[in-house]
């Protein structure tokens, strides 16, 4: 799984820097990391469907096991949003065994990411967050059941039904 990070990001995880074409790339995503009242707010964001996973109360702790962390939020988000589960499993078994950082790819991405963390932000400071883990799945599925437009708004769809296009069109090859 590659990780695209914002400069926040990068100066918390400290990651080593991989050169990486994400063009099209089914586990190619976007991270920004935010303080959020003294507590530390973690977006990720899935670079071709806009799909959401949001952590919160995320501790340095964390950093040494940020892969299975992402990988079973990623999991637990896609079942929240209604993903069959085959192409869940196919998602998951084909997907890289480690994560490699790279910084942000374009300033489109990082506007929609950002549009992403100020949603998962402001769903946090209204209905609170879960105190008893760091997945926020009721923040990840409110963000995935935002309608979201590209294009001048010429092309809006909701991200988990985009994702699910994704996926489907993977399990066909």
């Amino acid at each position: 799984m590659h990780i695209q990070c914002t400069k926040a990001m990068l100066d918390y995880v400290k990651p080593n820097i991989t050169e990486h074409n994400t063009d099209n790339d089914m586990y190619a995503w976007h991270a920004h990391f935010l303080k959020r009242s003294g507590k530390n707010l973690l977006v990720l964001m899935h670079d071709l469907s806009r799909f959401t996973v949001v952590f919160y109360g995320l501790k340095k702790s964390h950093i040494k096991e940020l892969y299975p962390m992402i990988s079973v939020a990623v999991m637990n988000s896609m079942m929240d949003a209604g993903i069959p589960l085959e192409a869940m499993g196919a998602y998951m078994e084909r997907q890289p065994q480690a994560l490699s950082f790279n910084k942000t790819k374009n300033r489109t991405l990082v506007a929609r990411l950002n549009k992403a963390a100020e949603m998962a932000d402001i769903v946090l400071g209204e209905d609170g967050y879960n105190p008893d883990t760091i997945e926020q799945a009721h923040a990840s599925l409110f963000c995935n059941e935002l309608l979201v437009c590209e294009d001048n708004y010429k092309v809006c769809y909701y991200p988990k039904n985009k994702l699910r296009e994704y996926l489907d069109l993977s399990l066909e090859k």
